[in-house]
């Protein structure tokens, strides 16, 4: 065994070490630190999740049960520590239908524009986009419904937007570009979907009268 050669490897590894070592230390604490800091914060996205959806399990259980006041209650505690959670925004989408029927258009519009600024999705904007354009033609201010669902680009709530577009038409005496609008909407929908007995009916009615 070549014994002097073996002593000068542990020469040069207590050398290494000497001028690496520290290097090598803060190297690990810190891979140490980065696991643990990225678990915690797994572990707090997730208790944030249970908590919001705990307090919209709460809310939605208080607008069925016909108790506004505890509903706008668990809303407040949502939008105040939840604000950026998925749950904030469907906190919005409940609370406008909330407001709806209560006949608070006011109220719902509000809440419907404050969910389209922080949803965080493209699905999420098309629904609470369609949802506040139906409260605006409910309350016949039929320009600002019209801006919100045209010249939007083709998307899975294509058929919706243009249906919406005929209700509008239809509300501004122009049956012909509503029927036009109807039939889009039946060529837009997905895949597999049939055409709704709502929908075949606006058609089949406008273009009996054309």
């Amino acid at each position: 065994m070549d014994y002097a050669t073996d002593e000068e490897r542990v020469e040069e590894l207590k050398k290494w070490w000497k001028e690496n070592g520290k290097s090598v230390i803060f190297g690990i604490a810190l891979g140490l630190s980065i696991l643990v800091g990225w678990r915690y914060w797994q572990d707090y996205q997730l208790n944030q999740s249970v908590q919001a959806s705990t307090l919209y399990t709460q809310l939605e259980q208080s607008i069925q049960q016909k108790k506004p006041e505890q509903a706008t209650a668990f809303s407040e505690e949502i939008f105040k520590k939840y604000e950026k959670h998925i749950y904030a925004v469907y906190t919005a989408l409940s609370m406008a239908k909330m407001k709806m029927d209560e006949n608070k258009p006011k109220e719902a519009m509000e809440l419907l524009q404050w969910g389209f600024d922080h949803a965080s999705t493209p699905e999420l904007k098309h629904l609470l986009t369609l949802r506040l354009a139906r409260v605006y033609l409910s309350e016949n201010e039929l320009d600002k419904a019209y801006a919100l669902v045209s010249h939007v680009e083709k998307n899975p709530f294509s058929a919706a937007y243009e249906e919406l577009k005929g209700d509008i038409e239809i509300r501004k005496g122009n049956e012909e570009q509503a029927l036009s609008s109807y039939q889009k909407a039946s060529q837009e929908l997905l895949p597999g979907t049939r055409v709704s007995p709502s929908l075949q009916y606006k058609i089949d009615d406008l273009a009996r009268i054309k």
